[in-house]
């Protein structure tokens, strides 16, 4: 048995390069909050995260594909190594030059039907609370098709990561991520209002594009060509993939669409106030994914490879940090919002304990999402039963609870159902699960 080799150090490059990425993450959104607190009304700044909010739904388009890709390609990419222009070369070439190809169609269907139903979905949604005030639908046209389109560049990405290039993939996610940031300040500050929202999109399409084409134009050939061989995507990749994809769908219906539901029953200022608490407590959680993050490739390769014993010591070690600083980062967003409670800026984000509760919620979804990344190193999905019906009972009761109770009662059904009914039922599945999977492999 191969052992999966691990780095002692607290700050790898790959660590510290996901790490960049997701603080810079938090230190730009905390800046965009500012500036949107600055520039936007309280009513624009509804509508601007509403716009955000609902473009997200490219998520459940891509149906997990994008993480699927992470593992599918670190284990096909076993034998395989990088040429100097990008292609491969090993013995299971032409099963590579498949999953690359598959990928890429499937990926350019998924584009094109998000198109053809977010923006007409948009516009019938966004026009029910019509203000002619507001200059809304060609911004929003544009943000549908710079989404779409940036789904083209999504699986190469995926697939770079799961054969190991994390440091190439998170230096070019924190170019654009920069770029981006960059530019929606700009657009912000120039009183352009929900022109910013087009901004992360547009680089999230264009840079990655461009370093493709310069750096990886092998891979983008392999993706374009015909399909190789021996690569079946509905035994290798659907039977996680459309796992995936529901628990997406849960995930989305128990975060993003609470803005949504809040402007549509209490108007676009309480919805601004969630959509800019969810923007920071996510963020929280963005950086303290990155200790899980990095290691999904090496997890994936030690069941592979049945090295059980680097599995436990990468999730263990990396699961309790991450842990622990999500907890810090929550106090100091709470101390903060206490220290800065009568100044204009705590009063664009929810009070101060349904902010508190909104984290709780997030640190409980923190906590099973790292179960989940540790389970699908065996190209496994047990959470999808168990999500989706949380899910369906739970959102009827959230909109009930936001038309009769605003935000607060939106906030303590969120936390009250994660922490008390899904947290407790994700670590019995997580448990049960990776014993026997085990033994089974």
């Amino acid at each position: 048995m191969s052992s999966i080799p691990l780095r002692k150090s607290f700050i790898s490059r790959d660590l510290a390069l996901v790490l960049s990425l997701r603080l810079w993450q938090a230190g730009a959104g905390l800046l965009t909050t500012i500036l949107a607190v600055h520039f936007l009304s309280p009513e624009i700044q509804g509508w601007y995260y509403s716009f955000i909010s609902v473009a997200a739904l490219y998520s459940l388009f891509d149906l997990g594909l994008s993480m699927v890709l992470v593992q599918v390609s670190a284990h096909a990419f076993t034998g395989l190594s990088w040429k100097p222009d990008g292609s491969v070369e090993g013995e299971a070439t032409a099963y590579f030059h498949a999953l690359a190809h598959s990928a890429l169609r499937w990926y350019g269907v998924t584009a094109l039907v998000f198109l053809v139903v977010i923006v007409p979905g948009g516009i019938l949604f966004f026009g029910t609370k019509h203000s002619a005030s507001i200059e809304w639908l060609t911004p929003w046209l544009v943000l549908c098709s710079f989404t779409a389109a940036g789904l083209i560049v999504t699986p190469f990405l995926s697939i770079l990561e799961g054969t190991g290039q994390i440091g190439r993939v998170y230096a070019l996610r924190l170019t654009l991520a920069v770029c981006g940031s960059l530019s929606c300040w700009a657009t912000l500050a120039s009183g352009a209002g929900l022109w910013a929202t087009v901004m992360v999109p547009a680089a999230t399409l264009l840079i990655p594009l461009i370093w493709l084409l310069r750096y990886r134009r092998g891979l983008l050939q392999i993706a374009l060509s015909k399909a190789g061989q021996g690569f079946a995507w509905r035994n290798e990749v659907w039977p996680l993939q459309w796992r995936l994809g529901i628990n997406l769908l849960c995930g989305y219906l128990l975060t993003q669409i609470n803005i949504p539901i809040l402007f549509h029953t209490q108007g676009a200022v309480i919805a601004g106030q969630l959509g800019l608490s969810l923007a920071i407590v996510n963020t929280l959680g963005l950086v303290a994914q990155s200790w899980i993050t990095r290691r999904v490739p090496q997890m994936a390769r030690a069941a592979a490879t049945r090295d059980w014993h680097a599995l436990d010591q990468m999730f263990k070690r990396d699961f309790t940090i991450s842990s622990a600083i999500f907890v810090v980062m929550a106090l100091g967003v709470l101390a903060a919002d206490a220290w800065f409670a009568d100044t204009k800026y705590a009063q664009r984000v929810l009070p101060f304990w349904q902010l508190a509760g909104l984290l709780v919620f997030v640190f409980s979804n923190q906590l099973i999402g790292g179960l989940a990344a540790h389970l699908r190193s065996f190209r496994r999905e047990p959470f999808m039963a168990a999500l989706s019906t949380s899910a369906i009972v739970t959102v009827p009761i959230i909109f009930w609870a936001a038309t009769h109770y605003s935000s607060a009662g939106l906030v303590t059904v969120l936390a009250s159902v994660n922490l008390l009914v899904n947290l407790p039922i994700a670590c019995f599945i997580w448990y049960r699960c990776n014993r026997a999977w085990r033994h089974d492999s």
